[in-house]
């Protein structure tokens, strides 16, 4: 079982400075997440946003995984994401996502994500509802050393009229035994699929740039 805690800080780093601690002292979303695979190959997951109240539950399950023979794996994951601090209506949304991971050599993993959600987050006045939403995502992860890597994320821009811009967030990450912590930057705060799916930035703009920090730990249950 993995728990993760995913803070954001608020304050763009082009407003922040010495006096803020370069945006730490400002408020954060939290992401707080638990991770637990009961079978071979199924994950299954409760993970929670404080933007919005926002909940996500989801399983994954992995049908060919990458070896040494052959680079590829293939997974797929869905899920549902419950709102219930903004009452707004559509309060629950469903989403599905394949993910297809492709290594090259023994240090490099890049990823594609498909995914379609039934409906985005929007906070009222500030950003509208999509629905019926799709969008392929895509990751990378190189090994720097055997316990250091980047990692990269990116959400494409759905058209012209769809999204203000690209999404982007990029980490560097250190593992010691059973932990892993990583340092973010980039301009989304969202971690949870019915908010970063469309990049719509939520009344943000595309050229804000955000930190923050990913830290996992993983227990044995027996």
């Amino acid at each position: 079982m993995d728990i993760h805690a995913r803070p954001r800080f608020a304050q763009p780093l082009e407003e922040s400075d010495w006096h803020s601690l370069l945006s730490f002292d400002s408020g954060a979303d939290i992401g707080i997440g638990i991770f637990y695979v009961p079978l071979t190959n199924l994950e299954v997951s409760v993970d929670r946003s404080s933007n919005q109240d926002d909940w996500e539950i989801a399983a994954k399950y992995r049908f060919l995984e990458r070896s040494d023979r052959f680079p590829l794996s293939v997974a797929v994951r869905a899920g549902a994401d419950i709102r219930t601090e903004i009452r707004v209506d559509h309060e629950i949304s469903y989403f599905g996502q394949g993910i297809v991971s492709l290594g090259i050599g023994p240090r490099i993993r890049v990823s594609v994500l498909p995914t379609y959600l039934t409906r985005t987050a929007a906070t009222p006045f500030v950003s509208v509802p999509q629905e019926d939403v799709f969008n392929v995502l895509g990751a990378l992860a190189i090994g720097v050393t055997r316990t250091v890597n980047v990692q990269g994320e990116i959400i494409p821009r759905r058209g012209r009229f769809g999204s203000p811009g690209t999404g982007w967030i990029a980490a560097i990450e250190k593992t010691v035994l059973r932990h892993r912590f990583s340092f973010t930057v980039g301009n989304m705060r969202a971690t949870t699929v019915d908010q970063y799916t469309a990049s719509d930035f939520a009344g943000l703009r595309p050229e804000d740039y955000f930190i923050g920090f990913n830290i996992a730990r993983q227990w044995k249950l027996k």
